[in-house]
């Protein structure tokens, strides 16, 4: 199982665990859940001028963890950014309850 939980008050997001719908290296769950991270962690990374301090960004065999500092007037920007790419996660989730959990919390 996957967990996905998100924080919005901290803007952070934490991924965890396997999907186990298929064979590693042939998972489309696990895929799918690992582009949207990459994606986010990507587009946050270009977006480090509209941050006070940089990116925390780590992924570490099964468990993914994204924190940001936006500076105040990009706040909407990169909250934006995260609800863009959660709601991918959350459709995933959805469509495969018994591989992801998606949860907001804070």
């Amino acid at each position: 199982m996957i967990y996905v939980v998100f924080n919005p008050k901290d803007l952070e997001l934490n991924v965890d665990g396997h999907a186990h719908h298929g064979k590693k290296g042939e998972d489309i769950v696990c895929a799918a859940i690992s582009t949207l991270f990459y994606t986010l962690g990507e587009a946050l990374h270009q977006s480090e001028d509209m941050m006070i301090s940089p990116l925390v960004f780590e992924d570490n065999d099964g468990k993914g963890y994204i924190k940001c500092f936006p500076k105040e007037e990009y706040t909407g920007n990169i909250v934006r950014t995260f609800w863009t790419i959660l709601v991918g996660m959350e459709l995933v989730a959805n469509n495969y309850p018994n591989n992801v959990t998606f949860q907001v919390r804070g």
